[in-house]
């Protein structure tokens, strides 16, 4: 059976026809047809756009089977249709969505609609079609209504779910005393239509649009003809009509019946679980277990009032037209409905709330006590002492209402499966809580006591069934309050496969640990566990935590012992420590030969035959086995111009001798001896001393950061003491026994020669290189370090450029050859010059229009000033190299394309209509700009609290992208951030970025002081978890809306008191929760700052809870933080 709600047209031009639209009474589904799942789809045959009216598409709609809907997702939806219908001037009325919803669609929500439902009641086609455009990315408005007749029906605002309005004619005969209403599941829903025009008809009874009930027309009761429903049940509510017997429907009275799924006062999929008290009207959802809150009311439990004219979930929204909401209606998600603003009522809210009552419709009594005074918006407004719905209760006040207020509890929790975590609950009143008279209550209903005065909760081990809302409630003979706050349980993360070996030495095994995992991240930290496997027993596993981004190495192990290595992960928070991983077995290397071979002699045996003789050091057996010197030796002859000539091997340890056959003849050869042992070779045999009467070989070679290249091979011959003795170099002559000697006059003259000669040319080289580095500065000086860059030819649309890095860095990790990068060129003639963008003391940026890919493209073209240092160039080339190296990301500034002209460098990247973040934020003080604007609407900036979470959502999401691919920014700030075409910001300024894991600066120049952290202060020293820091100092910028870090300090003072633990304050418009991230970023340690990764979920989760994370109102003495532009420089 399906429900009789079935789709009517939709009006809007962005929805796929490949796509199907459902409705259920909880959530609407939009699925894709593309998607894996298959959907059973019944077409309703309906067509027509927005009930047939003119000038809109026609699209064929199909219901999907109710089973097969997709579950409502965890929270309620702020969506909220707005009516202003005025009978007596239709072209005046108008028709709005407006979505509370982070993010457009496109973004990953679905898109802002509205529908008309003709079934039930179809009027004329409207004299002129309808003009439906958007208000903004979250607002759908609906205009051009000539005639009263295109204002009746029933209308449906939908994005995620569904809200429906009702609208009623006031010229009908039969008007509903109130139009929607909601029951329980088991209740009787009474419907009242109040007679307008009598006539002595029958009275017909619809539901949705079917016959259901007929009354005699004399059956009226106090001028109402009233229709009991017993015992409804969900499939009961729907649209109600009320008329006479052959009247027009549009002449009918329309009722919204809307049944919850659960008794009173209960939620959940088995109505098990307990509903807050929801305040001042609020409806408890019957699915997730939320208030859905009056439109002029906020918070968990509806508690808190708006400021007159402001409605939406954290009372963002200011109404579109007359002051206090008048003569609107506000339809929100089910189970609420529709009803009036608050302070206002009539069948078109229009008429002000009668003396003493309050709220939306005026359903609610005051009756305020003790000197209090009733104010339709918000209700009772208590004297100095008093406080309490009624101002019943004397004492000090509450933000609650009662005379309890709970206080220092996060909004959300994340606890670890079967950890046993504390839950702290702290609460302040008047008489203060005692023991007992808190309690915290789990999704499920079941409640946690405590009997300790603390409020601590022991929670028992966590299962997968404890996410979702819990509430934390106090009761005294003060009153009650309640808190909610969300509970995400997370699986511990376990390895998917054992540890991978890298590499192995004779006491170290070189391993990847970290591979795929199950279960949830972020990953904090990784054990390596290990144990030897021939040990007497099981023996103690030994461990070593490690970095999760790094591999790791196991050290002091034995030789050629097998090992079992496991892995262990851990999350963040208790509980976080995972299973062990799959074991996998290692096994080390035997250990390297560590004695050294001794040269003692050589000769020609014969002409064709070199015996070589050798010896060990006293004690060095040779008797073999695993602990022996080595398992043989291993001679290598050597030429000294063509390379190794010839490897021998002598396999047994105990082998002094080796005789090499066929040396070629008038060669001067290199020999060496080495102990090998698997495989792996020991130090090769050096004499200590220099042989008489022996021809020695020398070259040299230069170090700096570096070794140098070697220069010419230099060769001299020891003087002759009578004495016949060895040398690693010899000379193989055919027909000779033995090298002949030279006279000692002649050896005397040759070695002054060679020394004199090494020394000519090693002078000779440093001379040749210090002129070349001379005049290559000059020639980088004078072309602006083109000389980096070079241009071969490649095959393609694009011509590409390709250069090599001259950045000097300092790397935990052997430094790579520096590869050449390609990017885009663009030819000089593609490129328009428009204005001036900004401008610098060594750079500035201009606006120009390019032609890329045949298409023009705004653009923003960076460049050098002629007299820019040496190193501004270094930073310029740097920032090219960076913007090549990331590629295309939604967060950060794209490069475009690069063009060199005249010796100078143009750089091409995305253009950004807004300019920097920080002069954006600046410009949205609209107390200084437009105090009265700032004064008429209540607020303190342009921005509101989403748009500005979203700016640190944006640089975190970019952030971690950057530190995905292990780039340092170093010099993140709200100046070098810039806001793009929808209001997405985008990191830019890459000129002191480091493709490094760490960067050690060495140099001097201008530093970002009040945005850098400790160890880039005190120790030159820059990790992403430094850029961490400079995050959060971008965050309170953000906050703050461009105010100056540290203002009123100078550098010399941050120096001073960062070390000691000062950090700046909260500003007073900042929540807690926003503050608590900024301290984890200015925490002293680098490793326990959070990752990016963790930033940008904590960020992502704040966007979706809604809340006024950065209070913008124009609370009293407001002031904004300072700002000192000299400082910023210094």
């Amino acid at each position: 059976m399906f429900p009789s709600e079935t789709l009517s047209s939709l009006w809007a031009g962005n929805v796929p026809t490949n796509s199907v639209v459902s409705y259920s009474p909880k959530c609407l589904v939009q699925c894709s047809a593309n998607s894996k799942r298959s959907v059973n789809t019944i077409d309703t045959g309906l067509s027509g756009g927005l009930g047939g009216w003119g000038g809109s598409p026609t699209w064929a709609h199909r219901l999907i089977v109710p089973s097969l809907l997709s579950p409502c997702p965890g929270g309620i939806v702020d969506l909220t249709l707005v009516a202003d219908f005025r009978i007596a001037d239709p072209q005046l009325s108008f028709l709005s969505c407006v979505s509370g919803e982070p993010g457009a669609a496109g973004e990953g929500r679905s898109p802002l609609l509205l529908e008309k439902d003709d079934r039930i009641v179809r009027g004329p086609r409207p004299r002129v079609p309808l003009r439906l455009a958007p208000d903004g990315p979250r607002r759908l408005t609906l205009r051009g209504f000539s005639q009263p007749s295109d204002l009746m029906g029933v209308f449906s605002c939908l994005r995620e779910t569904r809200v429906t309005y009702v609208h009623n004619s006031p010229k009908a005969y039969l008007l509903p005393d109130r139009v929607t209403h909601t029951v329980n599941v088991g209740d009787t829903a009474t419907l009242s239509a109040r007679i307008q025009t009598a006539k002595s008809t029958d009275v017909l009874w619809k539901s949705n649009g079917s016959y259901f009930y007929a009354l005699d027309w004399q059956e009226a009761q106090d001028g109402r003809f009233t229709l009991q429903l017993r015992d409804v049940g969900v499939a009961t509510g729907g649209v109600y009509t009320a008329s006479y017997l052959g009247t027009s429907p549009l002449e009918s009275g329309f009722f919204r019946l809307i049944v919850r799924g659960c008794a009173a006062g209960r939620w959940g999929p088995s109505c098990s679980k307990e509903c807050p008290d929801c305040l001042h009207g609020g409806v408890c959802h019957d699915g997730v277990g939320e208030c859905v809150c009056p439109p002029g009311f906020t918070g968990p439990r509806c508690e808190k009032a708006c400021r007159e004219g402001r409605f939406g979930r954290n009372c963002q929204e200011q109404c579109p037209s007359a002051p206090g909401c008048r003569g609107l209606t506000f339809c929100l998600p089910d189970p609420y409905g529709c009803s009036c603003g608050s302070g206002w009522s009539g069948p078109q809210c229009q008429d002000p709330c009668p003396r003493g009552w309050f709220g939306a419709g005026c359903f609610l009594q005051c009756r305020c006590q003790n000197g209090g005074t009733c104010d339709r918006f918000s209700g009772c407004v208590c004297p100095s002492g008093w406080h309490g719905g009624r101002c019943e209760r004397s004492g000090t006040g509450s933000r609650s209402g009662t005379g309890l207020a709970i206080i220092d509890l996060a909004a959300e929790l994340e606890f670890n499966l079967k950890a046993e975590p504390l839950v702290s609950c702290a609460a302040t009143g008047n008489p203060p809580p005692v023991r007992g008279s808190m309690e915290l209550r789990r999704p499920d209903g079941t409640v946690l006591s405590t009997d300790r005065t603390t409020s601590e909760f022991r929670v028992p081990p966590v299962s997968a069934l404890d996410r979702g809302p819990w509430e934390c409630r106090v009761s005294t003979s003060g009153g009650q309050d309640s808190r909610r706050f969300l509970v995400h349980v997370k699986v511990p993360p376990k390895p998917l496969a054992p540890p991978r070996l890298l590499a192995r030495l004779s006491r170290q095994l070189v391993v990847a640990p970290l591979a795929q995992f199950s279960g949830d991240g972020p990953i904090s930290t990784v054990q390596l566990l290990y144990q030897p496997q021939d040990g007497p027993g099981p023996g103690p596993w030994s461990s070593v935590t490690v970095d999760p981004r790094e591999n790791a190495t196991l050290a002091n192990l034995q030789p050629q012992t097998g090992y079992r290595v496991r892995v262990r992960l851990s999350r963040p928070g208790e509980g976080g420590e995972g299973e062990l991983g799959p074991p996998a077995l290692m096994v080390t290397d035997c250990p390297e030969p560590t004695v050294q071979p001794w040269l003692e002699s050589w000769h020609l045996e014969s002409q064709d035959t070199l015996v070589v003789r050798w010896a060990l050091p006293g004690g060095s057996g040779g008797s073999g086995g695993p602990w022996s010197p080595g398992d043989g030796f291993v001679l290598r002859l050597w030429d000294g111009e063509r390379g190794l000539e010839r490897r021998e091997n002598v396999t047994s340890p105990r082998a002094r001798s080796a005789r090499l056959r066929d040396p070629g003849p008038g060669i001067l050869y290199e020999l060496d001896v080495r102990l090998f042992r698997c495989g792996s070779l020991g130090s090769d045999a050096r004499p200590s001393l220099l042989n008489a009467s022996t021809q020695y070989r020398f070259r040299v070679r230069a170090s700096g950061l570096g070794p140098g290249e070697w220069s010419n091979v230099a060769t001299a011959t020891t003087l002759g003491l009578g004495l016949q003795g060895s040398a690693p170099a010899l000379e193989s002559r055919a027909g000779t026994g033995a090298g002949a000697a030279a006279a000692p006059g002649a050896v005397g003259r040759r070695l002054v020669l060679a020394v004199v000669a090494s020394v000519a040319v090693t002078c000779g080289s440093i001379l040749l290189a210090l002129l070349g580095l001379f005049c290559l500065r000059k020639a980088v000086h004078h072309r602006h370090r083109l000389r980096t860059f070079t241009c071969p030819s490649r095959s393609g649309k694009e011509t590409m450029m390709q250069f090599s890095s001259g950045t000097l860095t300092l790397s935990r990790r052997p430094q790579r050859p520096a590869e050449p990068l390609s990017y885009p060129v663009l030819a000089w003639e593609d490129i328009t010059f428009e204005d001036l963008i900004g401008e610098g003391n060594f750079g500035q940026v201009l606006r120009a229009m390019i032609t890329k890919d045949g298409l023009r493209v705004n653009a923003a073209v960076k460049m050098l000033k002629e007299f820019a240092s040496e190193n501004d160039h270094r930073d310029f080339a740097g920032e090219l190299e960076v913007l090549c190296k990331l590629g295309p990301h939604p967060n950060i500034v794209n490069l475009l394309g690069a063009c060199e002209n005249r010796g100078y460098l143009y750089i091409a990247i995305e253009y950004a209509p807004y300019g920097n973040l920080l002069d954006f934020l600046r410009k949205s003080r609209v107390l200084e700009t437009d105090p009265a604007f700032a004064r008429e609407h209540g607020t303190a900036s342009t921005l509101t609290s989403q748009q500005l979470l979203q700016f640190a959502s944006d640089v975190a999401n970019g952030m971690q992208y950057l530190s995905e691919k292990q780039f340092i920014h170093r010099d993140l700030a709200a100046r070098n951030v810039l806001v793009g075409e929808n209001l997405e910001s985008k990191i830019a300024d890459f000129g002191l970025s480091r493709g490094e894991e760490v960067y050690v600066k060495k140099t001097m120049g201008r530093l970002p002081v009040r945005w850098m952290a400790i160890e880039s202060l005190n120790y030159s020293v820059y990790t992403t978890k430094s850029d961490v820091w400079s995050f959060g100092v971008l965050l309170w910028e953000i906050v703050s809306l461009g105010g100056t870090p540290y203002c009123g300090m100078s550098c010399a003072e941050l120096y001073e008191k960062l070390p000691q633990g000062y950090r700046m304050e909260q500003p007073r418009n900042c929540d807690d929760e926003v503050y608590e991230l900024m301290n984890q970023c200015w925490r002293d340690r680098p490793y326990e700052r959070p990752h990016f990764a963790q930033i940008s979920l904590q960020l992502g989760r704040m966007l979706e809870a809604r809340k006024a994370y950065v209070n913008m109102a124009l609370f009293e003495n407001f002031t904004y933080a300072g700002i000192d532009a000299t400082a910023e420089e210094a």
